[in-house]
């Protein structure tokens, strides 16, 4: 049926993610909606990590947040979540983009179930869900 253009589909878009620099990676990276945060937040209960500055975190977070890791302090600081390998890992920032390089550095160090809240805390609260003010939270056990 499809004949000489069963594998023209394909190739044209592998090469058209490739002209927007979009690794294999970037296209298996879970990005899920403030909605689908919040039920698995309260169903899964994964380990909740915030990759903001601390005075971001202070200022407003996600009640629960298990560990406060900056982006800019978490490739010295991975091995703090090794226990975590395997099991599910949800990331937040403030919009979304420090929470994508977080993925793929996660990723990159075999991490397998890491979740992307896209548009970050900003977009949490744009849907009226509870955040908190204060300090970070200490690392949990698995």
């Amino acid at each position: 049926m499809y004949g000489r253009f069963r594998w023209t589909i394909p190739t044209t878009l592998m090469v058209a993610v490739q002209a927007c620099g979009i690794s294999a990676s970037d296209a298996d990276l879970k990005r899920v909606s403030p909605e689908q945060a919040k039920v698995i937040i309260d169903g899964q209960k994964p380990f909740l990590l915030d990759v903001r500055t601390e005075a971001e975190h202070t200022d407003r977070h996600i009640p629960g947040t298990d560990a406060l890791i900056p982006l800019q302090e978490l490739s010295r600081r991975i091995h703090e979540l090794e226990q975590w390998k395997g099991k599910p890992i949800l990331l937040y920032c403030r919009s979304g983009n420090r929470t994508q390089q977080a993925a793929k550095l996660l990723h990159k160090h075999g991490f397998t179930d890491v979740t992307d809240l896209k548009g970050g805390i900003q977009e949490w609260m744009s849907k009226g869900y509870v955040t908190a003010t204060g300090p970070f939270v200490p690392l949990k056990a698995p």
